[in-house]
C-alpha cells in the first residue's frame, strides 16, 4: 500500500471515530510520517529495551541493531536491557571465558546506555552449549545478569507501584520430552520444578505489573513456527490466572505483537537482533514485521507503551498496554495495537 494511502486511511478512520487501527503486517512506515511519531517516554518511568536472537559476532545486522539500540536507548533514557535468548550462535558458549563473550557481546553493545544491566534468558541455541557458563558470567560482568536458569526480579515503578519481572527457561517447557537429547546435558531439564516455581512466584506477588520473559513465543506469526501448543497448555492458564499483562519472547527472528480474542495478556516477539525471518498474519496478529530491530518499553504505574524499532532506530509500530484491561487509551490515529478488539 502506498504510504500516502495508508496515512489517509488512518486519518479517515480516526475521523470516523475508529479508535483502533493497526499497522498492516509487513508494512514499514517511516517515523517522519506524523502517524508514526513516537509517543514520548517519561524519563521518570521504567524505560527499557528488549532484544533477542543476536549473538553472531556482530554480523547479519547485529552491529547495526546495536547502534540503533544505543541511539534509541539514549533518547528514551533506558535503564536496562532484556535479552530474550539465543544469545550465542550456533551452539551457545563453551565456558565463561569463551571468545564469543567478547566478539558477540562486549565488543558489539558498546553504547554508554547499553552498559546497564542485561536481564537475560536462555534460548534453544544457548542450550546447545554450556548452560552454567552463562550463569557464571554474571560474576565476571558488571552488566550480564543471569543468576539462574530461571529467576525473578521486582522493580519499583514510580512511588506507588512495583513490577514483577519473571525470566523463564522455556526450552524444557516448549520442547517435547524426546527433544532433550538434542541439547546439552549441562543444564537442569526440570519442567515440573520450573512450573511449580512459576506458580508460586506469580501467586505470591501483589505487584501492579507482572511481566514474563521467555525465549519461545506462545503465539506467533511465522513461516517457520506455529503457536506453541505446549506453552499454550502449560503457561497461558498461569499467565491469565495471575494477572500477567505482558509476555516477551524471541526465537522467531522478527518483531511481532499478538493478542488472542478475550485474552488479558499481550504477547510480544522481539527476536530480530541479527538474522531475520519472514512473517505471516494470524487471527491473533496485531503487528508483524520482518526487519532487524528491537523494542523499547516505558512502564508507568498505570500503563506501558511498547515501541518496535528497526536497526536504524526508525519507529515501526507502537502499542499501549493498560495495567488493567479496560483502561486502554488510544494512541494518535488509533495506533494502539488493538484493531477491532
Amino acid at each position: 500500500m502506498p504510504r500516502r494511502l495508508l496515512l489517509l486511511g488512518l486519518a479517515l478512520a480516526a475521523l470516523a471515530g475508529c479508535t483502533s487501527v493497526g499497522v498492516p503486517v509487513g508494512q514499514r512506515v517511516p517515523a517522519a510520517d506524523a502517524a508514526m511519531e513516537p509517543v514520548p517516554f517519561d524519563s521518570a518511568a521504567v524505560n527499557f529495551l528488549v532484544v533477542g536472537d543476536w549473538g553472531r559476532n556482530g554480523f547479519f545486522n547485529q552491529a547495526d541493531v546495536a547502534r540503533g539500540m544505543g541511539r534509541v536507548g539514549e533518547r528514551v533514557r533506558s535503564r536496562f536491557t532484556i535479552s530474550t535468548g539465543d544469545n550465542f550462535y550456533l551452539a551457545g558458549v563453551d565456558g565463561a571465558d569463551d571468545p564469543k563473550w567478547r566478539r558477540s557481546f562486549e565488543d558489539v553493545y558498546t553504547a554508554p546506555v547499553l552498559q546497564s544491566t542485561w536481564y537475560s534468558v536462555l534460548g534453544n541455541h544457548d542450550w546447545m552449549g554450556d548452560v552454567p557458563a552463562q550463569i557464571a558470567y554474571s560474576d565476571q560482568s558488571d552488566r550480564w545478569h543471569m543468576p539462574a536458569q530461571y529467576y525473578a526480579e521486582t522493580l519499583a515503578v514510580g512511588d506507588s507501584a512495583e513490577a514483577l519481572f519473571v525470566f523463564l527457561d522455556t526450552t524444557p517447557l516448549a520442547s517435547p520430552p524426546e527433544y532433550q537429547q538434542r541439547f546439552s546435558d549441562s543444564g537442569d531439564w526440570d519442567v515440573e520444578g520450573q512450573l511449580a516455581w512459576l506458580e508460586e512466584t506469580l501467586s505470591g506477588s501483589d505487584a501492579a505489573w507482572k511481566v514474563v520473559v521467555g525465549h519461545h513465543p506462545i503465539y506467533v506469526g511465522s513461516i517457520r513456527y506455529t503457536d506453541n501448543e505446549r506453552l499454550v497448555e502449560l503457561l497461558v492458564p498461569l499467565l491469565e490466572r495471575h494477572g500477567v499483562q505482558m509476555y516477551f519472547a524471541g526465537h522467531d527472528h522478527n518483531l511481532q505483537h499478538h493478542r488472542p480474542e478475550g485474552s488479558v495478556v499481550d504477547y510480544f516477539v522481539s527476536g530480530a537482533g541479527s538474522l531475520t525471518r519472514e512473517v505471516i498474519e494470524t487471527p491473533n496478529t496485531l503487528f508483524a514485521l520482518r526487519t532487524p530491530g528491537f523494542m523499547a518499553v516505558s512502564m508507568t504505574p498505570t500503563s506501558a507503551d511498547v515501541q518496535a524499532y528497526d536497526e536504524d532506530g526508525v519507529l515501526m509500530y507502537q502499542a499501549q498496554v493498560p495495567r488493567r484491561r479496560g483502561d486502554r487509551v488510544p494512541l494518535p490515529f488509533g495506533l494502539d495495537g488493538a484493531p477491532g478488539r
